[in-house]
């Protein structure tokens, strides 16, 4: 067990992992390297190619976020966001296979697909039940990794044996919080205080090492145009930027917040217990019944144990383990492809194999 291997690891709450092992070459999840495809339980949702009560939409999307995909759908469709409905915030960086739904009488098929920059967007067909999390199976990767010798091949299976027999903390995972303006929760903290002065400037303002030079002299500049967060935020008329943040992100503001809480409180269960103390369920912040688990981690953060009824409240196994785990092997080239149930993060494995070496490029 060591802590801290990664540098995100610092502004996430993300501590410990569960072996020193790593492999010893560079990774930088992209379009290239990187994929996501959504796994939905199709058949239970009642899909017919030719009718039902929603419309399913296919999206793939390459280096787009999900939040700028549905922007850029509601605007093409003629549609307000809140009507199209997604299983999940997909990784940036990556190529992503996903899925919105939306009510069949509100959509003109004449406008499909959509072709966008790095976005397609084109009907699959229709379901007979509204989309609902039960109906969302998971997520499937496949991570490729150039020149990879047979050394390295060796070591990536002990690293994945040894997540297997052990399993990964349920850490929420760095694209949670952001990887170039890691202040995604931090934003969710101000919302949940009510300390609007302290959102603006950190929205507007402040500035994160590893942010692209163009997009911080939009912000000096007060030009917003085409940064979504900030846009919806500046735009807005007095005293109601906030709630049109919310609305625009979905709550995801405050929910990473939470998931910051919860990874403060499982770094305090591995302190106590060990990673055998990781497998119960364990409640988000925002539950009646975790305040004693969160009682030192609200303290720590300047929160009253009143604020904790406005976060969300449910309960999430404290590991996980990847499942489908296979390694396709070329002469050059290897791809590992895992699963992973809802609500884990593909990172956070990531993580656990490349440790420091894993990087994020701008």
């Amino acid at each position: 067990m060591i802590t801290y291997p990664h540098p995100l690891d610092y502004a996430t709450g993300i501590k410990y992992a569960i072996t020193e092992k790593k492999l010893p070459i560079e990774y930088s999840p992209s379009a290239e390297s990187f994929i996501v495809e959504e796994i939905i339980d199709f058949e239970k949702m009642g899909f017919n190619n030719e009718r039902g009560e929603y419309a399913v939409l296919r999206v793939t999307k390459r280096n787009i976020d999900t939040l700028k995909a549905v922007e850029v759908v509601s605007r093409k469709l003629g549609l307000p966001s809140s009507n199209i409905l997604f299983f999940g915030v997909k990784d940036k960086s990556a190529t992503t296979i996903s899925h919105f739904f939306i009510k069949s009488h509100l959509l003109d098929k004449s406008t499909l697909p959509i072709e966008y920059k790095d976005l397609r967007v084109e009907l699959l067909g229709f379901t007979r039940r509204k989309p609902v999390k039960g109906f969302f199976l998971g997520n499937k990767f496949r991570v490729l990794i150039r020149n990879a010798s047979a050394s390295i091949r060796g070591e990536l299976r002990e690293i994945i044996n040894l997540i297997n027999s052990i399993g990964l903390p349920s850490y929420y995972g760095y694209q949670r919080f952001g990887v170039k303006r890691y202040n995604t929760h931090i934003l969710g903290k101000y919302i949940l205080l009510g300390r609007e002065d302290l959102l603006s400037s950190t929205l507007l303002s402040t500035i994160y090492p590893r942010e692209e030079v163009e997009v911080v002299v939009k912000r000096l500049q007060r030009n917003y145009r085409d940064l979504l967060y900030e846009y919806q935020y500046a735009s807005s008329s007095i005293n109601s930027g906030v709630e049109k943040l919310i609305r625009v992100t979905r709550g995801l503001l405050i929910d990473a917040y939470a998931s910051y809480l919860y990874n403060l409180a499982l770094n305090k269960i591995i302190e106590s217990t060990g990673f055998s103390g990781l497998s119960t369920e364990i409640p988000m912040p925002g539950c009646p019944g975790s305040i004693t688990l969160y009682s030192e981690v609200f303290k720590s953060e300047g929160v009253g144990i009143a604020n904790s009824s406005k976060l969300p409240c449910f309960y999430r196994v404290g590991y996980f383990i990847p499942r489908g785990n296979n390694l396709l092997c070329s002469d050059h080239d290897l791809i590992y492809e895992f699963e992973l149930n809802p609500g884990f993060y593909a990172s956070i494995v990531l993580r656990e194999v490349f440790k420091e070496n894993l990087v994020f490029r701008d």
